[in-house]
């Protein structure tokens, strides 16, 4: 009577049948889990808050806003050189006060000189209650975290009427939420080339001041770069109720998983094919 030998190939079936079994259950959890709610489909106030990219989008130059000496500003005004667009609101009690302390440091530690090679920051409230006089203070305090003189205008302040602050985040891709009196929203910077095309995005509230560097020299250039920290974006979670962003551990983890099975079935398959050769070969002599 032949006997019938179990080899490794017949274990692969049990660990592809694992994998399937692991993803159905990921996918029976995040059912059972609050469904992610469904993006608008223009940007502004909706129901999540994230950035959608547009890159190689354009920025309406007809929009105009109030600078921080109350004074009405078209945007094609001033969009002659590269800019860092950030968009916050001036009473903020979360990420936006570390978002503008992070831009005031990396520009104070930047090798980059605005009198040299032409640059600006522009930050922009999307609340229409703000006013210019909150500009200004924001301005004055934010300017002193820099630490270095740099030419007039090179971080402006601005506030805006519901109309053009809708307009303005539909065209960046800036999507926020009500949270009671506040708002939920991202953090972020949109790099703009001159003439007002997107051209690359930089996510969260920290940056290495060489990413800073490159976004305005792409800027300058006019060149849309798609956005590497992507993958960063993915590993963190903004969380709302603490107010910044936390390591997503489960879905990491989760991948590692996922990733380290495939590549042990991989194995398997492998191991098994020179298995069964080598034992054919064996037959073969006898």
């Amino acid at each position: 009577m032949k006997k019938i030998i179990w080899f490794p190939r017949h274990w692969s079936a049990f660990a592809l049948a694992g994998v399937l079994a692991l993803g159905w259950a990921n996918i029976a959890g995040a059912e059972d889990a609050p469904a992610p709610v469904a993006a608008p489909k223009t940007a502004g106030l909706g129901e999540v808050a994230e950035f959608e990219e547009h890159l190689g989008g354009m920025i309406p130059v007809d929009l105009t806003f109030f600078d921080e000496t109350g004074q009405e500003v078209t945007l094609g005004e001033i969009l002659d050189k590269p800019t860092i667009l950030s968009m916050v609101y001036y009473d903020c009690p979360g990420i936006c006060t570390p978002l503008l302390n992070e831009e005031a440091d990396v520009l104070g530690k930047s090798n980059l000189d605005p009198a040299k090679q032409p640059f600006q920051l522009l930050t922009v409230s999307f609340d229409p209650r703000d006013d210019f006089t909150m500009a200004a203070a924001k301005q004055t305090n934010y300017l002193k975290v820099v630490g270095r003189d740099l030419p007039p205008n090179t971080w402006r302040f601005f506030t805006g009427t519901q109309e053009n602050i809708d307009r303005l985040t539909e065209a960046v891709g800036f999507r926020y939420k009500r949270a009671g009196k506040e708002f939920t929203h991202p953090g972020g910077l949109v790099m703009i080339a001159p003439g007002g095309k997107i051209v690359r995005y930089l996510y969260g509230i920290q940056y290495l001041p060489f990413d800073f560097e490159m976004g305005v020299y792409e800027a300058a250039k006019g060149s849309v770069q798609p956005t590497t920290a992507r993958l960063l974006n993915f590993c963190f979670s903004y969380d709302p109720s603490g107010r910044t962003y936390v390591f997503n551990l489960a879905r990491v983890v989760g991948i590692v998983m996922l990733v380290s099975l495939v590549i042990f079935i991989i194995f398997l398959f492998f191991s098994t094919r020179g298995m069964r050769g080598r034992k054919d070969k064996a037959h073969g002599r006898s």
